[in-house]
């Protein structure tokens, strides 16, 4: 996210709005036409409304781009739009003006402020540990816990656990794999904050992979061995983990490969031809040439045909170079039974790879 998060998408509050003349049962109506409501008391304005009762809202926007994507999109485009939801709970979190003090973002709501990835998560109420009390409305729900500070970091002026200890958490109160998808995510931007380098796994992911691994042993370690619960688990995961992961998804492959034994399979490996950059491989196992590769049906809709085409021309080299390429869907990566049959039946020289599974 960005510095400037707390100063865009026209967020106003209520008593702005009174101020600006509109009464409580005009702010109640321009919800929904113009307005969004984020929270108690909390509005973001996406349209300059041809309403007259709803125009003194129109003088407070200041950041067009976001009135502008709600344009051009339809209202089914956001429904679909996981990434918009996120955005909506995100700001819904950032913005909201009735946190306690001794409140500490966790769990999910920890893991949208870092921009973790998640996948299909009820994304609020907002969730929060507190050392003494516990309550719970449908806007926030507070939970007694004790933590250590070294857990603890400052996000938009809110108190919030690292990305650390939220991917950790996340382990248990979602799944392993969302766990792990968080903290590979966490892991990866930490690598670019530190080198200074954002484009590193692109040119160089073998160094990117190494420092990864330092960091790992650094800091995530060390707050695994703080959890009162679920350590063992936690390690385990630990060990395996990459910042070359991209996305949920990656993760989520990474994930099953190591669920079904197969330890060997390398992320982002750069295949050249004629001095160039052939192709970049999601997963390749290197002793059988094995590629195993992502689809996903948005990247075909979003480059359109010319995409399609370059990746065919791509597999074919691939092929005569004497690559083997299985092809997964994101429903194969999420059904293990389904992805190891898929896996053995078009690479079955990948079984006598096989050893004991990592994760469980």
């Amino acid at each position: 996210m960005t510095l400037d998060y707390l100063d865009k998408y026209n967020v106003v509050d209520y008593q702005t709005l009174r101020s600006m003349g509109m009464s409580h049962d005009v702010i109640a109506d321009a919800v929904d036409c113009c307005m969004l409501k984020l929270t108690r008391g909390n509005y973001s304005i996406v349209s300059a409304c041809s309403k007259r009762k709803h125009q003194s809202a129109s003088v407070l926007i200041t950041d067009e781009d976001w009135t502008e994507y709600f344009r051009t999109t339809t209202p089914r485009d956001r429904a679909n739009d996981f990434r918009f939801r996120e955005h909506l709970a995100r700001l819904s979190i950032v913005h909201y003006r009735h946190f306690r003090s001794d409140d500490v973002l966790s769990g999910v709501s920890a893991a949208l402020v870092h921009d973790l990835p998640l996948f299909s998560q009820d994304l609020l109420p907002i969730t929060v540990v507190h050392p003494s009390a516990c309550s719970a409305s449908v806007e926030i729900i507070r939970r007694r816990r004790r933590f250590s500070a070294d857990d603890l970091c400052i996000v938009h002026g809110l108190r919030c656990f690292t990305h650390v200890k939220t991917g950790l958490d996340l382990i248990a109160e979602l799944s392993p794999a969302d766990g792990m998808a968080a903290l590979e995510g966490g892991l990866r931007a930490q690598v670019e904050r530190e080198t200074g380098n954002r484009t590193l796994g692109m040119k160089d992911p073998r160094r990117m992979h190494s420092i990864g691994r330092e960091i790992v042993e650094r800091d995530f370690v060390p707050a695994a061995h703080r959890l009162s619960r679920g350590k063992v688990r936690a390690l385990s995961i630990l060990s395996v983990i990459s910042p070359l992961s991209e996305n949920y998804a990656e993760s989520r492959t990474s994930f099953a490969l190591h669920q079904l034994g197969l330890h060997d399979f390398t992320q982002q490996w750069n295949v050249g031809l004629d001095g160039s950059i052939l192709a970049r491989l999601d997963f390749l196992h290197v002793p059988t040439k094995t590629v195993l590769a992502f689809d996903g049906d948005q990247k075909y809709a979003d480059a359109g045909a010319a995409r399609l085409k370059h990746e065919g021309r791509q597999q074919n080299e691939l092929m005569n170079m004497g690559f083997r390429i299985v092809h997964m869907n994101f429903s194969d990566v999420l059904n293990l039974k389904r992805f190891g049959t898929k896996l053995f039946g078009q690479a079955p020289q990948l079984l006598q790879y096989r050893r004991n599974p990592t994760l469980r």
